[in-house]
């Protein structure tokens, strides 16, 4: 009975480390940035000039604590672009930043489905969704999530 606690708990501890571990990073010189957009996820280079702009704000917003300001920039910017990937992938960070997990896997999961083989954003998607499932109790449903991540990293 023991063993199966302590399997269980590497288990957890790993699936939770790392499903988080992207989002802990801090320095410039890593993908992850305090305001939550990664520096890795460019925005898409079709986006229009408006809501390149937008992105733009949200950034300044987000990196001053405005997140209501961000989120109603991003909001804005996905009504003139609602297919745009990489739009719904901010908003997934910055509700993920804000512990809104269901928002943010949400949001995440639109992000993935408009991605159309962007590898790099589907697969920063999946960390978001493990870390939102993980972080909402959802144990299995982070251990699936981290298992995608895997595959696709193959």
């Amino acid at each position: 009975m023991i063993s199966i606690l302590k399997v269980t708990s590497i288990i957890l501890l790993t699936v939770g480390l790392s499903a988080c571990g992207s989002y802990l990073k801090t320095t410039d010189d890593e993908a992850e940035t305090k305001d939550g957009f990664s520096q890795q996820i460019q925005p898409d280079s079709s986006s229009s000039p408006a809501v390149l702009v937008l992105i733009k704000q949200a950034r300044g917003n987000a990196i001053n604590g405005e997140m209501d300001k961000a989120i109603s920039d991003l909001e804005r910017a996905i009504r003139i672009e609602p297919a745009n990937a990489t739009v719904w992938h901010y908003m997934a960070k910055l509700f993920l930043q804000q512990e809104n997990y269901n928002q943010a896997a949400g949001y995440a999961a639109k992000s993935t489905s408009l991605a159309r083989g962007y590898k790099k954003l589907i697969i920063d998607n999946w960390r978001i969704i493990a870390h939102a499932r993980y972080r909402l109790g959802n144990i299995k449903g982070a251990k699936q999530a981290q298992d995608t991540i895997n595959k696709l990293q193959q």
